[in-house]
Order: structure tokens, then sequence, then C-alpha cells
């Protein structure tokens, strides 16, 4: 009973810290190698209950079920050999086709085919293992060149590990350090094996050595995962600020902070599209001159000009403030009017008239304007109602001319 206590406490243990990888194993494809990783555990637990069921088929000396359960055992134990072969090649080479690679994983499948014949050859002699009379296991010679071949192999892999496959980088160092110490460890207890084989060393050995390969490898395996899920979300968001900042550049005018031609280009064409589909909604369009700007450009320089042309734009922003209001051009201007500031679109023009008459006659900023709206039985496109618009700020131009002109008149009498 006291033989088999070990392997139930390796079972439990196996299941507890492996469950990510046996339950939920999809989600763990960060993992190197986790597909052999999750088909070695799956064979050290078939070992472990294989060892159990035998240790409790020797207390009651049932020669019959003994032998058979002896078989399975010696057979999981390669299964399990073979299982560690395939995982260390695919963790230490990854998806490379080495010459150790190769070695390993052919050498681990001609020793389980050789336990196999063994075992078969064994049934008629017993060069493997045989029960007496009384039930009592004895090893046969064959057992100790397998369990010694295995110990070879466990060190082979353990100083390829540390000698030729160390990394320079610390993690990665440990980590695949971590798997060279398992293979030291199970060739030890092979060791005692060989010489204490009514012992559960083997199922020991699944167990401490199973413990490392999680604490060191999967876990810190995780870990770098996380860590590198972390830098690429940095990365995304430092990209994503640097895509929003490129973006507020595109689609703002560097002058006056209103929105530049490439926006006012994409809201036309959403426009265009909207009315082409007879899905738009009422809209209006105001389109906007600031007068007198070559004047001032060529008598007060660009410099003025241009405070010039930012003094135009914030009073159309500051009139139209719940719209859009985009440059189009050196001194024009378009304001698309949508929802709420549509209806209202009369109150706030007239207001924005009056103003300007206003600055007219106080000798400040002068700015056109000229107004329309979409007529869904008429207007089959966005150019229909931005050329009204057009042609409505040009009328008013002439209109502030004239007033201008005027003003001079009555000032030189």
């Amino acid at each position: 009973m006291s033989y088999s206590i070990i392997g139930i406490i390796a079972i439990l243990v196996h299941l507890i810290i492996n469950r990510d990888m046996l339950w939920h194993y999809q989600e763990n494809t960060h993992v190197p190698a986790y597909k052999e990783y999750r088909d070695y555990i799956l064979g050290m637990l078939f070992f472990c209950v294989t060892d159990v069921l035998w240790g409790f088929l020797n207390d009651l000396h049932l020669i019959t079920p003994l032998y058979i359960v002896t078989v399975l055992f010696f057979l999981t134990m390669m299964a399990g050999f073979l299982l560690w072969t395939r995982y260390v090649a695919a963790y230490l080479e990854g998806q490379s086709n080495s010459v150790f690679k190769r070695i390993l994983t052919v050498t681990g499948i001609v020793l389980f085919c050789c336990v196999v014949v063994i075992l078969v050859v064994n049934f008629f002699v017993p060069i493997q293992f045989h029960f007496d009379e009384n039930g009592v296991y004895h090893a046969g010679g064959a057992r100790y060149v397998t369990l010694s071949l295995q110990v070879i192999l466990f060190l082979m892999t353990s100083v390829y590990t540390f000698a030729v496959k160390a990394p320079t980088a610390r993690a990665t160092k440990q980590l695949r350090r971590s798997v060279g110490y398992f293979g030291v460890l199970m060739a030890a207890l092979i060791v005692i094996q060989i010489f204490y084989p009514l012992l559960p060393l083997y199922s020991i050995g699944y167990l401490l050595s199973s413990c490392m390969l999680h604490s060191f490898v999967v876990e810190e395996e995780k870990d770098e995962y996380r860590n590198s899920l972390e830098e690429m979300l940095h990365h995304a968001k430092q990209q994503s600020l640097e895509l929003g900042n490129a973006k507020r550049k595109i689609y703002t005018d560097p002058l006056t902070g209103v929105g530049s031609k490439q926006a006012y280009m994409e809201e036309a064409e959403e426009l265009y599209r909207r009315i082409g589909s007879g899905a738009s909604e009422d809209f209006g369009v105001v389109v906007f001159d600031v007068n007198d700007l070559k004047t001032i450009n060529d008598t007060m320089g660009h410099d003025t000009g241009d405070i010039y042309i930012y003094t135009a734009s914030m009073l159309i922003s500051e009139f139209f403030s719940r719209s859009p209001v985009y440059r189009i051009g050196g001194d024009e201007f378009v304001v698309i009017l949508e929802g709420e500031p549509f209806q209202t679109r009369e109150e706030q023009l007239t207001a924005f008239d009056a103003q300007i008459e206003n600055n007219l006659r106080a000798g400040k900023v002068v700015v056109s304007s000229g107004m329309s709206e979409y007529r869904k039985d008429v207007d089959k496109s966005y150019r229909a109602v931005f050329e009204r618009a057009d042609l409505q700020m040009y009328r008013r131009k002439r209109a502030l001319k004239e007033m201008q002109e005027n003003l001079a008149c009555h000032t030189d009498h």
C-alpha cells in the first residue's frame, strides 16, 4: 500500500499543477512546444496510474493480473520516455531539423520498439522480469539494459542543454537549464531504481520533475508571454497616439485651427454618398470669403494677412460654434449645417452678417457669406448645393463692396 501512495500523490499533483495544460490547453499556445508538453504530462499520468495498480496487485500477489500490469508498467514507462524526448527536441530546437533533434527523436522511438520486442520475448523467455510461484517480482537482465540506456539518454539531453544550447539571455538560459536539471534528476533516480526495483522511484522522479518543469519552464514562459503582450500593448498605444496626432495634423488647418481642406473633402464625399443613396437628411452649406486679403498682403505683408485670416476664422467659428468649420483655400471657408444648427440657420447667418456690417463701418475684418440648403427633389449631388451657396456669397461680396464704396464717399464729403 505504501508503494501505491506515492503514485496516488503524483497523480493528484499532476492534475493540480497542470490543470491549465490538460483542460485549457488551447489557451496555452504561447508555451513553447505546448502540444508535446501536454502529451508528456498525459504519458506521466498513465504511468503513475499503472504504477499505483502495480502496488495494489503486488500486495495481493495476484500473479496473472500483476504480470499484465507489469507489462503495461514497462510500456508506459518507455512511452513516457519517448514523449519526453519529443518534448525536449521540440522545446530546444523548435521548428528546426537539427542533427540532435533527429537523433533524440529516433533514439526514443527505437528504444520504445526494443522494449516492445523484449516484452513479447518475455512471454516465452523471462529476460525482462518474472514472478515466482509466490508472486514475488524478479528483475531480468534486459530490464537493467533498458534502464541504463534511459540514464544515458537523459544525461545526453542534459549535457546538450547545458553545454551546447545555453543561450546568452539570462531568462532563457534559466529556462533551458531547468530542462537539463530534469534530465539529471531522472537519471539519478533511475540509477537507484536499477538497484531497488521495488521502490516507486520512477513516480517520484516524475512528481519532482513535473513540479520543476511547471515552475521554471511553463510559468516562466507564461510570464515572458505576459511581458511580451504588455510590450505589444504599449507599442500599440504609442502607435495609436502617433496615428491620432498625425490625423489631427491632417484634418486641422495649421494657421487657423479649424478643419483642413482634407477634412472638408472627406465630409463632402460623405454628403455625396448620402445624396446618391437617398439617405441624406436636411443640411445647409455656408460659403465664406475674406474680403480685401490681396490688398492687405500687398500693402502690409503676408504676416499681417495671416493674422487677418486667423481673425476671420475666429469670427466664423464664434457665430457657427455648433457646426464644423473648414478652411478650403487661402481666404475661403465652409460651414456644414446639420441638425439643430440647420434649424436656426437663418438666425445665425443674420447675426453674422450684422456683425460683418459693423466691422465694415469700424474698419475691421470683413467676410462675405452665402448660404444654400439641400433640396431633395432638385439636388442630385452635393456640388449643386455648394454652387448655390457660392453664388450667394459672391452676391454678398458685391453688396459689401458697394457698402464700402458708399462709406468712402460719405467720408470724402
